[in-house]
């Protein structure tokens, strides 16, 4: 009898270590490293057989196609710099949604023609675009304090990020000062969301850097 109570409460004890041990231990799980869009998705979107995302023509009125660059090009962290000029990397955060349709299998290649993704760079892909906002790793590198202006600030962002023959460059309708100032609750509603609502052409990414940047020229009152 006694060796039965004294098993028992060896076993009764071992199982409270056991328990006791999952929930304080927390600090001891290791968490998976994220996704580099440097080092990982860039390389991806570059290595294409067309070479339209990584070449002087992209986004030009002879390519659309969203340009993208070497790792080893990128100032920063924010901002993409390729020959003759710069592009700022909200032009592609912009275009999270169509990337997850893309890497999901749900539509084909954005930009028409049989160009494909390996199982393995899809869920490169999906991985990067799961880890969620800030897709740039946040806002370090980006000022937005100080006197944020619209000539200063604010059209460098537009002419790249939003100035496109497939937006506000060409379809959709041209962001001038006047318009920016009239929809200060739409521009307001994007920031607050990060661009998943407000925008009426539906759901785009934005950066850290520029919800940060419109956040503080909104709250100064818009100057021009």
């Amino acid at each position: 009898m006694k060796k039965f109570v004294f098993n028992t409460l060896k076993l009764s004890l071992l199982i409270m270590m056991y328990f006791s041990s999952c929930y304080n231990n927390k600090e001891d799980i290791t968490i998976l490293p994220k996704v580099s869009f440097l080092g990982e998705v860039v390389p991806i979107m570059t290595s294409g057989g067309c070479g339209c995302h990584n070449n002087a023509q992209s986004n030009s009125t002879n390519n659309n196609a969203v340009p993208f660059t070497h790792f080893d090009t990128i100032k920063d962290g924010t901002t993409i710099i390729r020959i003759n000029n710069v592009v700022d990397y909200g032009t592609i955060i912009a275009r999270i949604d169509t990337m997850r349709l893309w890497a999901n299998g749900t539509i084909g290649h954005p930009g028409g023609g049989i160009i494909d993704l390996t199982e393995n760079q899809r869920e490169i892909i999906k991985s990067w675009i799961d880890q969620g906002p800030p897709y740039d790793g946040g806002s370090a590198a980006c000022d937005a304090s100080g006197n944020i202006t619209y000539t200063k600030d604010i059209v460098p962002i537009y002419n790249v990020t939003c100035k496109s023959a497939g937006c506000h460059g060409g379809r959709g309708p041209v962001l001038d000062y006047a318009k920016l100032t009239s929809d200060k609750s739409i521009l307001t509603a994007m920031m607050a969301s990060g661009g998943s609502n407000g925008h009426p052409a539906g759901r785009i990414g934005l950066t850290s850097c520029t919800v940060d940047k419109f956040k503080a020229w909104i709250a100064a009152g818009q100057p021009r």
